[in-house]
């Protein structure tokens, strides 16, 4: 969707107050007039110049379109900083943390709205009429954060997306639907999921948009291009003697050979044993040492027998000491 600069449309500053808003609005409108303008593009830059007036002469709308429009701004310095083109589109999670709680606005006679002002404002005050010529809905973009072991074993996961309809009334307004999504298996982190006509709905009969799903992962298992990193919990004796422990990977729970002295936070790679693919990723197990609790039944008089046998040549905070 893309973002709408309401101050550039009306040629005023970010700062400007109202008495300059409203000046800059009748100068504009007397020269879009019919009588003054007779270009065919009038009509529609009418409708911007009302749309923008519709925001920035609400104080309250103001204030939320300013929330907008400064993620926007640090957006674009993000995306040109890294030595990409500034892009009018609008991320998907642009509405993250917008607040309007005014109501949908009452409009002007003949004035329909931009998909960007009423998926912030409500619904178009006026219904769309039926000779509408038709147009494509725009197409939504959501992030959708997954376990890993959706992207190892595929799965089928429900989405809330918020995008534009027809009301019963037809009025263009925002309506939230839950849409089931098929992961495919070995699916990475940064793909997306397409899913055609699940966007926005057309104006006047044209086809709906569609809807795009950018993979994310949940902070518990991390995916690096077809690697699956997971963690390997191990008691304290099988770090330190070693032997064969089970594990899961996602073709299915395999045998891993743990070598004697084994540190916290080692990393043990299974070769091709990661996400499917050409060529297949590694499965990296990440060794965290669980100590029992002092509260199991033996397990205090264990440490203090542990304790005495090696305490004396066992110094981990002594510098050189392993």
């Amino acid at each position: 969707m893309r973002f709408e600069d309401y101050y550039r449309v009306m040629g005023v500053a970010a700062d400007a107050d109202a008495a300059a808003i409203k000046q800059a609005y009748r100068r504009q409108a007397r020269l879009l007039h019919p009588d003054v303008n007779q270009s065919a593009d009038a009509h529609a830059s009418m409708a911007r110049i009302n749309e923008a007036y519709d925001v920035l002469a609400d104080p309250q709308r103001r204030v939320a379109y300013d929330g907008v429009r400064r993620r926007h701004q640090a957006l674009q310095q993000a995306t040109t900083g890294a030595g990409k083109p500034a892009e009018p589109e609008l991320p998907s999670d642009w509405q993250q943390g917008f607040t309007y709680e005014g109501g949908a606005t009452a409009g002007r006679a003949g004035q329909g709205f931009s998909d960007f002002f009423t998926s912030m404002f409500g619904r178009d005050a006026k219904p769309e009429p039926p000779d509408a010529k038709p147009e494509r809905g725009t197409d939504e973009h959501v992030k959708l954060v997954i376990d890993a072991s959706d992207a190892i074993d595929g799965a089928v996961r429900s989405v809330n997306v918020r995008g534009l309809a027809p009301d019963e009334q037809g009025h263009r307004a925002v309506v939230v639907r839950n849409v089931q999504v098929r992961i495919p298996k070995g699916i990475r982190a940064g793909q997306h999921i397409r899913l055609p006509a699940q966007g926005s709905a057309g104006r006047g009969g044209g086809a709906s948009g569609d809807l795009y799903l950018e993979i994310q992962f949940k902070d518990v298992a991390r995916e690096k291009s077809r690697d699956v990193h997971e963690q390997l919990p191990l008691t304290p004796w099988e770090a330190a003697l070693g032997g064969d422990v089970s594990a899961a990977t996602p073709a299915g729970t395999v045998s891993v050979t743990v070598p004697p002295d084994t540190p916290h936070g080692k990393r043990l790679r299974l070769k091709g044993r990661g996400l499917a693919g050409e060529p297949a990723g590694d499965m990296v197990l990440e060794v965290e040492v669980v100590l029992p609790p002092s509260t199991l039944p033996g397990a205090r008089a264990a440490y203090e027998v542990m304790a005495a046998a090696v305490g004396r040549d066992f110094h981990p905070r002594a510098e050189g000491e392993p």
